[in-house]
């Protein structure tokens, strides 16, 4: 899953609107096929990413307000079972107004949808009527939660579990931590704990300003930022790291309890792991040319990769690397194929990735395997490159635009839906 930087979710949305997935038509489609196939050559592959949004990328802390110990990793229900076919199915809430604008999965069974009559990201914007919609059942059907407090601007998803969800709204944060029975009202500037779980790790670990309850990420506005642990406050000792707003630093928390803290400055990338909850700290060698690379971590928490991507000053071809820790030291494997533009750990050793032209694949040991259907859907359906996160149960969900195609399963035998 990747890491859930408010940051860069309020960067996005005041940038622009979310948009609904709208196929267009056979003309449509034979240009915009035209039109890339001329474009792919002057493309640079290999865009690089954040991992964090999600989706993210510190992993999503189970039920928000007690963090607690680490959450179990549940195990993927697989319903329909695994087929090559790409199922297609609408998000749909009887007789509420507005669009879909944006849809999140906490894991294969659970989500959470956002209808808004507002179609630009002002957050000023008034009279907006939104409406947030649950499943429980993997998508099969949706029901309304209780209506929403009034709030002006443009609203968005920021989801713990299946309880604990916060909708950021031009004027602040409405709360449910009761599966939507009931909303609260929060400001900006007093986000309560389940707002903070929504970006920290499993159990509740984040990096923010001394003394203040704000979010933290990169750009604090502190000379020196610390590890907090929500509902515990600054761990003793900090780690033996600078977290400042000039560097970018991200925490991350698999299923087994290890917390990995990644700090890039001036492009050197730190990795320090801790086995014990941040009471100790140990750093990992530096991978060859891994200053650029970014730490992926698999849901389960059992392996750890490095992965560089770096363009060619000669060529529009991108040199993608990829390291595995073995041992407690970077062993460099064979690298993602050309124009991957992100990437994402599942568990037993495969890559989900993504690339430039639309494509869907998976990646173990220096073999790729595209998904077919998935690609097909992808290059007809929309354009630019989609994204891709690994939830907390290992489920892939590839977005594009308001749509997301999510892959229940394991390995690269998964059942494919298509929701928008």
């Amino acid at each position: 899953m990747r890491e859930n930087d408010l940051d860069d979710m309020f960067a996005e949305f005041e940038a622009d609107a979310m948009t609904s997935f709208r196929p267009p038509g056979v003309p449509a489609v034979e240009r915009r096929v035209r039109d890339r196939r001329r474009r792919r050559g002057r493309l640079l592959a290999g865009v690089g990413v954040l991992l964090l949004a999600g989706p993210a990328g510190a992993f999503a802390a189970g039920r928000g307000v007690d963090p607690g110990p680490p959450v179990p990793t549940p195990t993927p229900t697989m319903s329909p079972p695994p087929t090559d076919e790409l199922l297609d199915r609408k998000v749909i809430l009887p007789d509420v107004s507005g669009r879909l604008t944006e849809l999140r999965f906490v894991d294969a069974r659970n989500g959470w949808a956002l209808f808004d009559t507002c179609d630009t990201p002002d957050p000023g914007a008034e009279d907006c009527r939104r409406t947030v919609g649950r499943t429980a059942d993997g998508g099969v059907t949706w029901r309304p939660t209780a209506p929403l407090p009034d709030a002006k601007g443009s609203g968005r998803l920021l989801p713990v579990d299946e309880r604990s969800l916060t909708l950021t709204v031009g004027d602040g944060y409405l709360v449910t931590t009761d599966g939507g029975a009931a909303w609260s009202r929060h400001p900006f500037g007093s986000p309560p704990p389940a707002t903070q779980a929504g970006s920290a790790t499993r159990s509740g670990f984040l990096v923010r300003c001394p003394g203040r309850d704000g979010l933290g990420a990169r750009g604090m506005q502190c000379p020196r930022g610390e590890l907090v642990r929500i509902g515990s406050g600054p761990v003793r000792p900090q780690p033996p790291v600078l977290l400042t707003g000039e560097t970018d630093h991200r925490v991350i928390e698999g299923g087994d309890g290890r917390l990995w803290l990644t700090v890039r400055d001036k492009g050197r990338l730190t990795v320090l792991v801790s086995d014990d909850a941040a009471a100790t700290w140990r750093k990992l060698p530096t991978a060859t040319r891994a200053g650029a690379g970014r730490l992926l971590v698999s849901p389960d928490g059992a392996d750890a990769w490095l992965v560089t991507v770096s363009e060619s000053e000669f060529s529009v071809t991108a040199a993608t690397e990829v390291w595995r820790l073995v041992g407690g030291r970077w062993e460099q494997r064979p690298g993602l194929p050309d124009g991957t533009s992100d990437v994402a750990a599942t568990n037993g050793g495969v890559l989900a990735v993504t690339g430039a032209y639309g494509t869907v694949g998976f990646w173990a040991d220096g073999r790729y395997v595209d998904v077919p259907a998935v690609t097909a859907a992808l290059r007809i359906g929309a354009d630019g490159s989609p994204s891709v996160e690994v939830l907390r149960d290992g489920t892939v969900v590839v977005t594009t635009g308001s749509a997301q195609i999510v892959g229940v399963g394991s390995g690269v035998t998964r059942t494919w839906t298509r929701f928008s």
